[in-house]
């Protein structure tokens, strides 16, 4: 069953019996959970609603077989349960009583495991991917409208390259956005920049973008805010820029083999505004200077760790050897 699927069968009352919630996206796993909870009235709740942490297969079936009290159901919400108990259970959650709505929770559930095999058979797991640009688009369009702001499709997809796509990090921002400008007012780019924090890879591309373009006062200085704030530390920017430096390598030599914007753009997967970004800068720049600057930042880490240089130094002379005027007048043509 998909998410869309489950959240219907809530709306109608027609869940019972057990269920496997598992995925990636906490936010829609936990608003789910929420709307199940309500599910069991207000009178009874502490009667008819448990949670079990790390339970056993013997106290989850001891919780699903109590009968609700004053009420047609008891949910019954159990999770970090171990892989040997989930197995024990596997045979019982297949014929969970109506009367109760047990709630199987995993951040992500073992295929292969009895019981995820066992309730995927009845159509009984519920699998909550991880949010992508365009659903964390039209969840920002839902959601200005309930909060009473205008939020044109642009901005959005701002909003989502600067936060990123998780889901209760883009509700709290839009919920500051919306108390900035005010009642029936537009969100805009300006107000994005004074009340939201960007994530670290939006961060990180900003300052791999100046570098690009030959500004290493600001990329330097973009650099030293990270480090002082403690957002990144020296190892990380260096891993971050390998990964992107090699990312951006293959962009290259996939264009170079004349593959549209487009395809190179899916063959590099992963976040649609990492891979827009890596593609565009890949054009700028030529494989010598991209090789060289793989060779670079994956040396960071080696000359850490052997003592010859500090972490920020060792950084920095990364930056210097790929991004400076000597670096760039050094590359060689492309054929």
């Amino acid at each position: 069953m998909d998410e869309i699927a489950f959240f219907k069968a809530i709306q109608t009352g027609s869940l019972s019996g057990a269920y496997l919630l598992h995925g990636d996206e906490e936010y829609s796993k936990e608003r789910a959970l929420r709307q199940c909870e309500c599910l069991v009235s207000d009178a009874a709740r502490d009667m008819n609603l448990q949670r079990l942490k790390a339970p056993s297969a013997d106290a989850v079936i001891a919780a699903a077989e109590t009968l609700p009290f004053f009420d047609r159901l008891r949910v019954v919400v159990v999770t970090e349960m171990t892989a040997d108990e989930e197995t024990r259970l596997a045979p019982y959650a297949a014929k969970a009583p109506d009367s109760t709505l047990l709630l199987l929770v995993r951040r992500a559930a073992a295929k292969a495991g009895t019981l995820y095999k066992t309730l995927d058979a009845a159509n009984r797991v519920v699998e909550f991917p991880r949010c992508d640009t365009g659903r964390a688009v039209a969840f920002l369009g839902k959601r200005a409208k309930e909060f009473g702001v205008l939020l044109d499709r642009p901005t959005a997809m701002h909003l989502v390259d600067v936060a990123g796509v998780d889901m209760a990090t883009l509700e709290n921002a839009l919920l500051k956005l919306a108390a900035y400008v005010g009642p029936g007012c537009a969100v805009t780019r300006e107000a994005i920049a004074v009340c939201v924090t960007p994530n670290p890879e939006y961060t990180v591309f900003q300052m791999l973008d100046r570098f690009l373009a030959g500004d290493l006062k600001t990329g330097l200085s973009m650099l030293q805010t990270a480090l002082q704030s403690g957002e990144q530390s020296a190892m990380q920017l260096a891993s971050f820029f390998e990964g992107r430096m090699k990312q951006m390598l293959t962009a290259k030599q996939l264009l170079l083999a004349r593959q549209p914007e487009q395809a190179v753009v899916k063959q590099l997967g992963g976040s649609p505004y990492a891979a827009k970004k890596t593609v565009a800068a890949a054009k700028t720049c030529s494989l010598s200077r991209l090789r060289t600057a793989v060779l670079a930042f994956s040396g960071v880490d080696a000359a850490v760790k052997t003592g010859a240089k500090k972490d920020t130094d060792a950084l920095l002379l990364a930056i210097y050897r790929s991004f400076s005027k000597e670096a760039a007048a050094g590359q060689t043509a492309d054929v």
